[in-house]
């Protein structure tokens, strides 16, 4: 499969454990297809990508925006809680993907609580599942965005068909089974599976399946584009960086001077890119002097008024990874009951044991490189005239900012993340 550029990939994988039979068995007669193309001969063309057909309801577009503002509680207390100079990433995508897959599997009470998060009060979970089907057609269908789903059961152990049907239907999940009490070659299957419908950016995954381990559902998602306005390389400069501490890094700063979509707030000034076709952008919010990339997170408005401006831009290629344990902070935020309730749609014997989520991601003159995974693991238990043009402004990336990765038709948020330092780590 030919894909422009890419980014990422984000795995979803829910692991749970059981006891005694409560309903049929589902032992599907395989393991999940695994589909090797793109690998060794992907390549990255501006003609490959195409428009994004989306065109989301009123509702729809009110569900974007509360998965929107939940990412960003949890980006903001992800944030907070790490380690100074330490960069932070996830994909609100894929978790939201994951936790819909999830809702299909717990109680009443459980669901509205986890929906009312995520969607808004009100949302049923048939809405939810039609909203994600549309959403990950649509994003498809502009050949910047893979996603996958899987769903792997123990084999002879009893899973609620309804709830394999369900993901089935709605989020395309592959059936296959594996014997969770081998658990190495569990996990290496399940990490082929990621690797390959990742494009290779997922190696290896944080899956602490054991013998307990009942089924892993799993998503997978790829985003990769070209930027409309490409950098030139040749004008690619060593220049500094400077981190929250003040310790300053030489970095590899690339260098355009064009028109885009800018804005100016009390505490940041935000920048937005566009990648080909316009259907997805990199947005930047960079701190004004005397505020902290941690500062202006609780004011950051990704979907504010911008206009298009001349723009001497010097950003940092970067490239990073992160991991992080989500089930306290879900908690935190308020889904509770999926968290702890047992899982009856999926067999009553099950409950959810952790949540976490894997990041890579790579920036550079061409385009952008993001993958992620996410794991679920679980146990029995202007104006005219003559006036001179205006000076260009200067947006010089030099300290720690912030970034999102959106959709231009739902405002749907891919990715978000800090940049505190260039070198990876």
């Amino acid at each position: 499969m030919k894909k422009t550029l890419f980014t990422l990939s984000l795995l979803a994988a829910l692991m749970f454990c059981g006891c005694n039979d409560a309903f049929d068995p589902g032992n599907p007669p395989e393991e999940p297809l695994i589909r090797p193309g793109g690998i060794v001969d992907r390549i990255f063309k501006r003609e490959d990508s195409k428009p994004l057909m989306l065109t989301p309801s009123e509702e729809e577009k009110a569900y974007a925006q509360m998965g929107a503002d939940f990412a960003q509680k949890l980006f903001g207390k992800l944030c907070l809680e790490a380690e100074p100079n330490k960069n932070v990433c996830i994909s609100p995508l894929s978790l939201e993907i994951a936790l819909g897959m999830l809702a299909n599997g717990v109680d009443d009470e459980a669901c509205a609580e986890l929906l009312d998060s995520i969607a808004g009060k009100g949302v049923t979970l048939d809405a939810l599942n039609a909203w994600y089907h549309k959403l990950r057609d649509a994003l498809e269908s502009t050949n910047n965005v893979c996603l996958a789903n899987a769903v792997w059961t123990q084999k002879g152990y009893p899973i609620n068909r309804n709830f394999i049907s369900t993901n089935k239907t709605y989020y395309d999940a592959e059936i296959g089974h594996l014997d969770f009490t081998q658990t190495t070659q569990a996990k290496d299957s399940i990490c082929q599976w990621a690797y390959y419908h990742t494009f290779g950016n997922i190696h290896e995954l944080n899956l602490p399946i054991n013998e307990s381990t009942r089924i892993v559902a799993a998503n997978a998602t790829w985003f990769g584009a070209e930027w409309t306005k490409p950098f030139n390389a040749d004008n690619t400069r060593k220049d500094t960086f400077v981190l929250s501490s003040g310790k300053k890094q030489t970095v590899d700063m690339m260098q355009n001077r064009t028109y885009y979509s800018y804005a100016e707030a009390s505490s940041y000034r935000l920048l937005s890119m566009d990648f080909v076709y316009q259907n997805f952008s990199l947005l930047i919010a960079l701190p004004l002097e005397g505020y902290s990339a941690n500062d202006i997170l609780p004011a950051i408005d990704w979907n504010q008024q911008l206009s298009s401006k001349e723009v001497i831009l010097h950003l940092p290629k970067f490239q990073f990874k992160t991991s992080y344990e989500l089930l306290d902070p879900l908690q935190e935020l308020g889904i509770r009951k999926a968290m702890q309730h047992p899982l009856t749609r999926i067999n009553p014997e099950l409950c959810l044991q952790f949540i976490n989520q894997d990041v890579s991601i790579r920036i550079d003159e061409k385009g952008t490189e993001m993958a992620a995974t996410t794991k679920w693991g679980g146990w029995l238990t202007a104006s005219g005239g003559n006036v001179p043009p205006p000076e260009p402004i200067n947006f010089f990336v030099d300290h720690p900012f912030v970034f999102a990765v959106r959709d231009n038709k739902s405002h749907n948020i891919l990715f978000i993340g800090k940049v505190e330092s260039i070198e990876e780590n």
